[in-house]
């Protein structure tokens, strides 16, 4: 059973047992301690945050009277609110929908860094959620995963440390971390690669310094009326912007024709914020608003799902069912309107 046990009091009431009497703890001895595979539960939330506490406390390794000075400098509220998220994970329902169906709002990434992939399914989920109840599915021999243009497979639910490695969608369910683990980093190069792997469709991708505001906002117009994926990418030359992270992939999950206002969700909760450090929007949520100006700004690249497009090896691997097995006649593919 998880507790409500505060971090610093957490960490304190296992150094004794972790350091077996010595008055501290390296990096080494924190990695060693957090392999464990036996780990679970409460035990491994703590040393998830705890193994970086040798570094960060400005030495090699961890004394209490280190750990003791970190907190009263300010870190004490940034570990746990690590530890409060890992706890959080933890209570995700080892089931993949327990709410019905995929929540976009509810997916923050992990350690992992795949924030193409999980802009990918936060924009799936946003606009067309029944994809995903279609390509994940519980069955009587377990969860079974059936990408696009490949054999379904059989593949597991999350473990304790998958959850609190892996991007995920909390009390929403198991889907995002299944998906984070099966697929990785997939799109890291290529964003395109993510969204042809979820979807089975081709995507279109505009480079921000050479497509005109008008054309953008025409493509988002568009892609917002047909529920086609769309993901945008800031690289590493982009202005800087407080609150906005460079080499990152954003979701688009909305488009106001009227006011020409793009709306994005970054997958590790972050969003603009004004002079004072604050939201810009005034709700710190990972959601936000920019202008089709700033957004031309701010953004290096735009992908697009075509939905009436399908992947090279999407179509080839369908033909190649229906001649084997027969064209089905419902059931089994990705929906691309919702």
């Amino acid at each position: 059973m998880i507790t409500q046990t505060p971090f610093s009091q957490a960490i304190r009431d296992r150094f004794g047992s972790w350091s077996q009497g010595r008055s501290s703890l390296s990096a080494i001895d924190m990695e060693k301690l957090y392999a464990n595979p036996k780990l679970s539960g409460e035990d491994l939330a703590v040393l998830a945050v705890a193994k970086d506490l040798p570094g960060q406390v400005g030495g090699h390794e961890l004394t209490p009277a280190a750990l003791d000075k970190y907190e009263q400098a300010g870190g004490a509220e940034r570990l746990e609110a690590r530890y409060r998220d890992n706890l959080e994970r933890l209570r995700t329902p080892r089931s993949l929908f327990p709410q019905g169906g995929p929540d976009f709002q509810a997916v923050l990434q992990g350690k992992e860094q795949n924030c193409v992939l999980t802009s990918t399914c936060i924009s799936l989920a946003q606009q067309r959620p029944e994809a995903l109840t279609q390509l994940l599915c519980e069955t009587d021999k377990g969860v079974v995963l059936r990408l696009p243009g490949e054999k379904e497979r059989c593949v597991s639910m999350p473990t304790d440390r998958e959850l609190l490695t892996h991007s995920c969608a909390y009390q929403n369910g198991a889907w995002m971390t299944i998906l984070s683990r099966e697929l990785g980093t997939i799109g890291s190069l290529k964003p395109s690669k993510a969204v042809q792997k979820l979807t089975g469709h081709k995507v279109d991708q505009d480079l921000m310094m050479t497509t005109s505001e008008a054309t953008l906002r025409k493509k988002l117009d568009s892609a917002m009326e047909k529920h086609q994926v769309v993901i945008a990418g800031r690289s590493g030359f982009d202005a800087q912007v407080p609150g906005l992270t460079r080499n990152h992939s954003y979701a688009v999950i909305g488009y106001d024709p009227n006011f020409a206002w793009v709306r994005l969700q970054d997958p590790e909760g972050n969003e603009p914020r004004d002079a004072d450090g604050k939201a810009r929007d005034g709700d710190h949520d990972g959601q936000f608003s920019v202008t089709v100006k700033e957004f031309n700004s701010w953004f290096s690249s735009i992908h697009y799902e075509e939905t009436d497009k399908p992947s090279f090896w999407g179509s080839f691997f369908d033909k190649l069912k229906d001649s084997v097995v027969g064209a089905p006649s419902t059931g089994g593919g990705v929906p691309v309107s919702g």
